[in-house]
């Protein structure tokens, strides 16, 4: 049965200049307020630090850092637990012996960048941080990277860097470390590692150019790009992704010029009681545009996809009052013509295109049902039936006629209009059975059914009785669907059909449990007589018996027996296996005359090849 079709509308981005999408910050928040609660070493630092970047309240959390356990081995742990107590303002509570674990990574000749940096780091959490000879230390570590220089030490080294007051050299290397993203699609840019690589390098890359007052390296394509893997990011559920998130998307959303975000407020489509659509026109974090314009937002065009007809031109968007990030587009000019648009919208010198939908209401005028001979002597006598009503009277129709229905769909505007789907349907008053039909429209928008009463019954289990025919209707720019029980049929489908109700296997399968399968096995073949049994079975041992006979008249000569362990081995062997066939035939199965066989086999090879050898040897002697 066709179920009644909610309009779904999805966005079509077909420009990256726009990003269609925004980093909910609110959400984020919630995640990080969530978090703090965590008796986690790791989820308390990762909250700490997203509330921090969005100048949030912090929660007093020094007790739950007093009272929480960690292990000296683990200088990420010590890192986390140091720094948290720092972003909470409360390293006086910490235990002294919190400084062991990043002096003996210091103290290590080997030590990784990573190691490095959650001690250096842990150590300026405390107030002992300083680094003295800078140019020096920063040799070690270049030749550090030199030996693994993935995306993730770069990131570790641009963050010392901050720390080191050597940002020069993070600027002298970010637009190569830039170069080393990798390109999804053509439409982002990640680094190996995923969002916490990528959150570092931006953050720090964009941090030591504003503490050295230079342009950004970041291109604008690549801002957007980058933009855009945040955004595909941002359903992370965790206290660590949503800081991390958060870091890169508030430290992108401040380059400028930045990126631009637009999106659906809230509904996509426009009815003719609501004939406008909200955007919000943000940054990447849902702020306000810096130096756009409200003028600057614009609707380049819009064009019907039917059949690309262009309903609109340069149509500015007006603001919203007291809200700067919502803009109003107007689309009372085309609110008549239901259909799918799309619209071209720019913000600047940016645009991108949007789907939109024109509902509207759909009905139809009325409908003319007939029943005629299929082989067309007789024309169909048709009746009108106006919706909503039922054709008061009953239709009769055997397996020689037909069911015929004309009818037309029209729009509030008593326009004739085509929608995606027309059907009809004919079902049983009770059952589950149905059969349903597509309805085509012809030159003039007029939609025509013929129903072919012996084609209809293979679909019902040519169970004749009393049915009932519904038209079905719906367009994904319908305001609603139209489900119109049309009228009731007596359909007749010849002299072998049964009743409606009746046990007649049905032609679309069967509901519910099938019958239990029960296999049967062909029946043994008869056995030939005792006689011709007997004479197969004599004929098979004569030459055995041949043998015993000539035995007994000529006698056995052993004198060349080797007598040796082999060669009885050899013998018992052989005569075991022949004897085993035997057994075979009387009383064992193949399986398990294989079981024995294979010990009997390996015996009887060993023996004979052993044998063989000694024959060959006393041979050559």
């Amino acid at each position: 049965m066709i179920r009644y079709l909610l309009p779904v509308l999805s966005l079509v981005v077909i420009s990256n200049a726009i990003l269609q999408g925004i980093v909910d910050v609110k959400r984020l928040q919630g995640i990080l307020e969530e978090g703090v609660k965590s008796k986690d070493i790791s989820t308390l630092y990762f909250s700490l630090k997203g509330l921090k970047l969005l100048n949030a309240k912090i929660p007093d959390v020094c007790d739950v850092i007093t009272a929480m356990k960690w292990d000296s081995d683990n200088i990420e742990q010590v890192f986390h637990l140091a720094t948290a107590a720092e972003l909470a303002g409360c390293q006086n509570f910490l235990n002294p012996d919190i400084l062991a674990p990043p002096v003996a990574v210091l103290d290590k000749d080997n030590a990784s960048l990573a190691d490095t940096y959650h001690a250096i780091y842990t150590m300026k959490a405390v107030g002992k941080g300083a680094v003295y000879e800078r140019e020096s230390a920063l040799k070690n570590l270049i030749q550090v990277l030199k030996k693994d220089d993935t995306p993730a030490n770069y990131a570790y080294l641009f963050a010392l860097c901050e720390h080191m007051g050597c940002q020069a050299w993070t600027a002298m290397h970010a637009e190569s470390a830039l170069l080393a993203a990798d390109e999804t699609d053509s439409k982002m840019l990640h680094f190996d590692g995923g969002l916490p690589v990528t959150s570092a390098i931006l953050s720090t890359i964009i941090r030591s150019h504003k503490f050295l007052k230079k342009p950004s390296p970041l291109t604008e394509e690549q801002r957007y790009k980058f933009g855009a893997y945040l955004l595909s990011r941002r359903s992370v559920t965790s206290p660590r992704g949503a800081a991390l998130l958060l870091d890169a998307a508030v430290h992108l959303a401040d380059e400028q010029p930045t990126p631009i975000c637009v999106v659906f407020k809230d509904k996509k489509y426009i009815t003719a009681d609501y004939d406008t659509i909200e955007f919000s026109v943000t940054d990447l974090i849902g702020r306000p545009v810096p130096n756009l314009k409200p003028e600057e937002v614009v609707a380049q065009s819009g064009t019907r996809l039917a059949d690309d007809v262009v309903v609109l031109s340069k149509q500015p968007l007006s603001q919203e009052p007291n809200e700067q990030t919502t803009f109003i587009l107007n689309l009372s000019k085309i609110k008549a013509q239901h259909g799918l648009y799309k619209i071209s919208l720019s913000a600047g010198s940016k645009s991108a295109n949007f789907n939109v939908a024109v509902l509207g209401e759909i009905q139809v005028a009325s409908v003319e049902i007939g029943i005629g001979d299929v082989d067309g002597t007789t024309s169909p006598k048709l009746t009108t039936v106006a919706y909503p009503n039922k054709l008061a009277e009953k239709l009769q129709a055997d397996h020689l006629q037909k069911v015929s229905l004309k009818f037309s769909v029209r729009d509030k505007f008593n326009k004739a209009v085509l929608v995606q789907q027309a059907f009809v349907r004919v079902a049983p008053l009770a059952g589950p059975e149905e059969a349903i039909y597509v309805a085509e429209p012809d030159n003039t928008k007029t939609y025509k059914v013929d129903l072919n009463v012996a084609a209809v019954s293979k679909h019902l289990s040519h169970a004749s009785g009393e049915y009932s025919l519904t038209l079905l209707l719906g367009d994904s720019a319908a305001a609603a669907p139209v489900a119109w029980p049309l009228a009731h049929l007596a359909l007749h489908f010849g002299k072998d059909a049964a009743a409606v109700g009746s046990a007649v296997q049905s032609a679309r399968g069967h509901r519910g449990a099938l019958d239990e399968v029960a296999h049967t096995f062909r029946s043994a073949e008869a056995r030939p007589a005792r006689a011709v049994s007997d004479v197969f079975a004599c004929a098979c041992a004569a030459p055995l018996l041949l043998l015993l006979l000539l035995w007994a008249r000529l006698g056995l000569n052993l004198s060349l027996f080797p007598c040796s362990l082999s060669a009885l081995l050899f013998h018992a062997a052989l005569g075991g296996s022949l004897s085993l066939y035997g057994v075979l035939w009387l009383q064992l199965s193949m399986f398990d005359t294989l079981r024995y066989l294979l010990p009997l086999a390996a015996l009887t090879f060993l023996s004979g090849h052993r044998l063989l050898r000694r024959l060959a040897a006393d041979k050559t002697r």
